[in-house]
């Protein structure tokens, strides 16, 4: 992630190890200028009456701040992935940045903006198990020049309470039940970081914008993709932009040529895996146009 420093202390030498299984691609031997410290207090384990183990807590703090408690360390090495991930994003304003999924079929980018939702990730997931290449799970910039779709190389962070759908990722799915509203929630999601390689999938290089699906997650609801267009998909892809101070009225000029030239739909989804099917089964007719 060129222009981004970052490093990371621990006092847990076995969590430095699982970091550098994600993010070993992205070491250097150093760094010009300002590096943002991660620290990571892993807390002790005890083992009580009956040999159960009793895991201590632990903390994550970026550059001082705290930024994640609690008693499982993947779900803290996906807190600290996401903050990495909003480091080397938040100002590359030379791009359009959009809160979507993004998966490319053919070499073709199919982009799904949304609102936040826990569950982007793990439909990004289930496409790339699919065989779309993956471009991005929760961010993806556009070119604002040559239209290009542009990834983040980083690792999907699939919401704990979704594992389940990848049967064969050997990780123990999140049983705790988060408290609070639901954009409390929705703050709180506990991530657990999945390489795409790991769902056998690729990361795709930038690729041209074909099609641009705004999914509905409505449980429970049939699955179902159907036509979509005008003010109401102008305004949701708006929605999701998260540089549109910067870019103001150029954003929405841009999206509406894209909404424009490329075919647009609305993907409801009912179930996370019909969702996916559905898309896979489309895409080559979508990014055909």
């Amino acid at each position: 992630m060129e222009g981004l420093g970052f490093t990371v202390r621990s006092t847990d030498e076995s969590f430095l190890q699982t970091l550098r299984g994600y993010l070993g691609a992205h070491r250097v031997g150093g760094h010009d200028g300002w590096v943002n410290l991660f620290s990571a207090d892993c807390g002790e384990s005890k083992t009580i009456a009956g040999g159960k183990v009793v895991h201590g807590i632990s903390r994550l703090y970026s550059n001082g701040m705290k930024i994640f408690e609690g008693r499982v360390k993947d779900e803290m090495a996906g807190r600290l992935i996401s903050g990495v991930r909003d480091l080397s994003t938040q100002h590359s304003n030379e791009f359009v940045r959009i809160r979507a999924t993004g998966v490319a079929f053919d070499g073709t980018a199919v982009l799904l903006p949304s609102p936040p939702q826990a569950h982007l990730p793990a439909l990004a997931g289930l496409l790339v198990q699919r065989g779309g290449a993956f471009l991005g799970d929760e961010v993806v910039s556009i070119d604002p020049i040559l239209r290009r779709a542009h990834g983040v190389p980083l690792p999907l962070l699939i919401d704990g309470f979704d594992l389940p759908l990848f049967p064969g990722i050997e990780r123990e799915p999140t049983r705790r039940r988060m408290r609070g509203t639901p954009e409390e929630i929705q703050a709180k999601t506990p991530r657990r970081p999945v390489p795409p390689e790991e769902l056998g999938g690729v990361v795709a290089p930038p690729a041209p914008v074909g099609a641009i699906v705004f999914p509905f997650f409505e449980e429970g609801a049939e699955t179902r993709l159907e036509p979509f267009g005008g003010a109401p998909a102008l305004f949701r892809f708006t929605e999701a932009t998260l540089n549109l101070h910067v870019w103001t009225d150029r954003a929405f000029l841009l999206q509406r040529d894209l909404m424009q030239s490329v075919p647009v739909a609305r993907l409801v989804v009912g179930s996370l895996p019909e969702a996916a099917d559905v898309l896979t089964a489309a895409a080559p007719e979508l990014v055909r146009g």
